[in-house]
């Protein structure tokens, strides 16, 4: 991870232009499109098995990630496909973009009124109470930091986001993003499987993934997973955490300034407005553009058709680079106490908020 880190230092100093940048990613795109089209094919060939129909449904999206995680981890991927891989991320911001067609003003209301609650429970609950837990065992309060937003809001991205204001080493990100794909790996297989068994209605499983699954995109995908429904909710959820994530930032920033000692360190300066104003989405914001236009009516049948399957695709090929640049061996870096410390924490969040589900929605 540093040296990736390194050699993106390296590009930043040394620009391309964007016609060889567009040359230099055909062939990663390509990996991804290729990986996307196997996962939408063998699906449904799946489904004719008991086993996959029943009790493990590996839908399209799924198959997406773990056929190129097995890509990535079994035959590799040659550093000339490196480049067309780098667009996961805006690849499923503009699926989350292109979902407003699916939802009017009112329905976005009706679902993401009392997702807020749950979510800013869960979401400022388990990061206290991680910081709490770190303090006690007297884990490095940037390494706490990371864990606490890694594991309470949207995985890599919070971890990311949270560790200039803390002045995390890249191990401490290592450590809290492997904690987080630990986990998301395991959800996305446990999770279709577990609401099937207590027959969760579309609505009860989506907010079940939204709050208890830590990573965007595994959301996304364990709700698609269990049905389109269920995957619009999950994303409504989703939607929630992450328009909360420059808060959260801010607030354990404080926390971690509160408690660095002052030996030989410098107090740490928080620059509150800046923090928000970085770290807002702003995809959120064509979202919910998008909202607007299908609530005012100007998007027809036939528009919102298009957009679903658009953004189908979009989520399909940005789960397939998600696969494509994960690494197994990364999981190391999180060691027994990272494994027990992710799956203790991130497990109990999620039994709490299938309690929480299956109690106050129908």
């Amino acid at each position: 991870m540093v040296r990736e880190a390194n050699i993106k230092s390296k590009a930043l100093n040394h620009p391309k232009s964007l016609k060889r940048e567009i040359i230099e990613s055909i062939p990663g795109l390509l990996l991804i499109v290729a990986v996307a089209i196997t996962a939408y094919v063998v699906a449904p060939y799946l489904r004719q098995y008991p086993l996959f129909r029943t009790y493990l449904e590996l839908k399209d999206f799924i198959l997406a990630i773990l056929f190129g995680i097995f890509i990535k981890n079994t035959l590799g991927v040659p550093a000339i496909f490196h480049p067309g891989l780098r667009f996961s991320t805006i690849l499923t911001k503009t699926g989350i973009v292109v979902m407003g067609a699916k939802y009017s003003l009112s329905g976005l209301i009706k679902v993401g009124g009392p997702a807020l609650i749950y979510i800013a429970f869960f979401l400022f609950g388990s990061a206290l109470f991680l910081m709490w837990v770190g303090k006690k065992a007297r884990v490095p309060t940037p390494l706490a930091a990371c864990l606490s937003a890694g594991l309470s809001v949207c995985g890599v991205s919070a971890t990311i986001a949270i560790a200039p204001a803390v002045r995390a080493r890249n191990r401490d990100m290592a450590y809290s993003i492997a904690v987080v794909l630990m986990f998301g790996l395991l959800a996305l297989l446990v999770f279709p499987v577990l609401g099937r068994l207590l027959h969760l209605s579309d609505l009860q499983y989506g907010a079940f993934c939204g709050v208890g699954i830590v990573n965007s995109a595994q959301v996304l995908a364990a709700g698609f997973a269990y049905s389109e429904e269920a995957g619009l909710v999950a994303g409504i959820y989703n939607i929630g955490r992450v328009v909360f994530l420059p808060f959260v930032v801010l607030m354990l920033a404080i926390i971690a300034a509160s408690q660095e000692t002052p030996e030989g360190k410098e107090g740490l300066k928080i620059n509150k407005w800046q923090i928000i104003i970085d770290k807002f989405p702003i995809f959120v914001l064509g979202f919910l553009f998008v909202v607007l236009l299908n609530t005012f009516g100007f998007l027809n049948k036939e528009e919102i058709h298009q957009a679903k399957v658009f953004m189908n695709w979009a989520f399909l090929l940005g789960f397939a680079s998600i696969g494509l640049t994960t690494r197994l061996s990364d999981l190391k870096a999180a060691g027994l106490s990272g494994f027990l410390v992710g799956f203790v924490v991130a497990g109990l969040k999620a039994a709490l908020a299938l309690g929480v589900v299956l109690t106050f929605l129908d």
